[in-house]
């Protein structure tokens, strides 16, 4: 009998990483333009993060060097840069806004990482 196992680690994955997600976030979803150009209403979402702050050099999506005040640890999820209307709750934008501590912080960077099995999104903030 075959068992698949890649099923079982992955769910080990998300416990071990949510053990470390100790912050809660506002993830401000963007939804795009209306048929008029006028912005949507965006949508806010509340996530468990680990905010580590600090400053950093950071290169944008421009390829310019920037400097980051924090970096935000999550749960992975789909990088999308169109579609914005009909964008599922498991999905972030170099267009959204992260909020934490009462400020509400535009997104500078997007990056996947993975350490040993655990699995996270880096969110670099200004």
């Amino acid at each position: 009998m075959l068992w698949y196992l890649p099923a079982m680690e992955e769910r080990q994955e998300v416990r071990m990483i949510g053990t470390y997600l100790v912050d809660s976030i506002t993830h401000r979803m963007d939804k795009g333009m209306d048929q008029w150009q006028e912005p949507n209403t965006p949508t806010d979402v509340t996530r468990k993060a680990f905010i580590d702050y600090g400053e950093r050099r950071i290169e944008n999506e421009a390829g310019q060097i920037i400097i980051s005040m924090a970096k935000v640890y999550m749960r992975p999820l789909a990088i999308i840069v169109s579609g914005f209307a009909t964008r599922a709750s498991n999905t972030i934008s170099y267009k959204d806004k992260i909020i934490f501590d009462g400020i509400e912080h535009a997104i500078l960077r997007i990056s996947k990482s993975r350490d040993f099995s655990v699995r996270s999104m880096d969110v670099y903030v200004s």
